[in-house]
């Protein structure tokens, strides 16, 4: 995540407790971001058209975590919330908190660290790389695309031909992913994206945004296999 308010941290790190149970209360969540706040390793970003405190991680935060896990690479932390994709980088985090909980999610990679090594992509150059790879309740890499405003249909289709070019290398056993789930948020980018991937059964999964974060997921009308 690039940014997270206090109620993507408490979904993400104190929603489950050691009980077993759900949690009632953010407090906990308060309690450890007031010390990290405290410590160096968080600082915090207000937006008035929200109402909402995020919070970044400091350079201070990634060096403490490169130390203490020296076998991951961590990509930097980001120095500004960039308003221009604020939108799309927040839902990004709702869906993918969302997904997590549903148990459909584990492993995510995220776009700035697939960005800083094309590998995990097979060299898919910039413009083609999904938001975000992830293993499915099946343990296959999966890829992710949040689609927020609608693009020409030219584009949707020419990123899904190489997304199908992607997926059949991962079927003979080279990097890559198995699948792709899109996430839209309206009826008519659904629509479109249904009607694109209908001949590749089983390969694309789309779901709308607001049913996804209501836990309700619904799968796309000719999908046969669960691919997210």
């Amino acid at each position: 995540m690039k940014f997270a308010d206090l109620n993507a941290i408490h979904q993400k790190f104190f929603l489950n407790l050691r009980s077993g149970e759900r949690s009632k209360s953010d407090w906990w969540a308060r309690e450890r971001i007031g010390l990290l706040k405290q410590h160096g390793f968080l600082r915090t970003k207000r937006f008035t058209f929200t109402g909402k405190t995020y919070f970044l991680a400091t350079e201070l935060a990634h060096i403490a975590l490169t130390n203490k896990r020296n076998h991951r690479s961590y990509v930097r932390p980001v120095v500004e919330i960039d308003v221009r994709t604020f939108d799309h980088d927040l839902r990004v985090t709702q869906a993918r908190l969302a997904l997590e909980r549903l148990g459909r999610a584990a492993n995510w990679v995220s776009e700035r660290q697939l960005k800083s090594d094309l590998a995990l992509v097979s060299g898919l150059s910039r413009q083609y790389q999904p938001d975000a790879i992830y293993r499915n309740k099946h343990g296959e890499p999966m890829a992710f695309e949040l689609e927020l405003t609608l693009k020409k249909k030219e584009r949707y289709a020419d990123k899904i031909r190489k997304y199908v070019d992607l997926i059949r290398q991962a079927d003979l056993g080279t990097q890559g992913f198995r699948g792709v789930l899109f996430v839209v948020c309206s009826d008519h980018i659904f629509g479109i994206l249904n009607d694109l991937t209908r001949r590749h059964e089983g390969k694309f999964k789309i779901e709308k945004f607001n049913e996804l974060v209501a836990g309700q997921g619904v799968p796309a009308p000719s999908a046969k296999k669960e691919v997210g």
